[in-house]
């Protein structure tokens, strides 16, 4: 009997890796990565932890690896391969392919009776025509800055310090101070008032004077 977890493999390695690719993308694993030189589109195909040897679900999770906010912010070496889960603007799939705010959590699905030319072409045509539009519409810092802020009035929060260092990075510091002062007085915690009284202090800002 055939496992939906060598099938899965099997469409990773043969349709979708080959999609990606004519985009530039790289893979590693289950993970994806197109790298500029201040950020990276990064994707991950994940499988459902529900799974079994004869129902399978996956799904495309997209992001932005942001190169500046290593170190500023991360303190630590950005990977050499950006992977989605520690990317900013973090999207799954169903979420960019729904035309309403209250969209449904949708995952492919595997199982014997699937037909398999029906899903390969749905995920191509997802690739093609949902993500690769998605990422086009990022091709600078500030292009995921603007980003970043319409989907935080839409309701979206990443969060709060990112946009702080993005604005420092993009050379507005005015901006990046002032957000830095709003998040410090929404800060519900001691621990969350440090946090960001700390990374403040590495921007060269006060934000507790006046």
């Amino acid at each position: 009997m055939v496992k939906m977890k060598d099938v899965f493999k099997q469409i990773v390695k043969e349709v979708i890796a080959p999609t990606l690719k004519n985009h530039g993308f790289k893979k590693k694993g289950n993970n994806f990565a197109r790298t500029f030189s201040e950020f990276s589109w990064t994707i991950n195909v994940q499988s459902s932890s529900w799974n079994t040897s004869e129902n399978l679900a996956f799904t495309i999770n997209t992001g932005i690896s942001v190169e500046s906010l290593y170190g500023t912010y991360y303190q630590y070496v950005p990977p050499k391969f950006p992977l989605e889960v520690d990317s900013v603007m973090r999207i799954r799939i169903s979420e960019l392919k729904s035309i309403t705010d209250q969209h449904e959590d949708s995952w492919y699905k595997l199982t014997p009776v699937t037909i398999l030319d029906d899903l390969t072409e749905q995920i191509k045509q997802d690739v093609e025509n949902i993500i690769i539009p998605h990422f086009q519409q990022f091709q600078s810092v500030q292009d995921v800055i603007q980003g970043l802020e319409k989907r935080e009035a839409q309701g979206y929060h990443e969060n709060p310090h990112v946009l702080a260092v993005l604005y420092h990075e993009c050379g507005d510091r005015e901006a990046a101070k002032e957000r830095l002062r709003s998040v410090f007085a929404e800060c519900g915690t001691d621990l969350e008032r440090q946090e960001t009284k700390e990374l403040a202090k590495r921007l060269g800002f006060d934000i507790t004077k006046s």
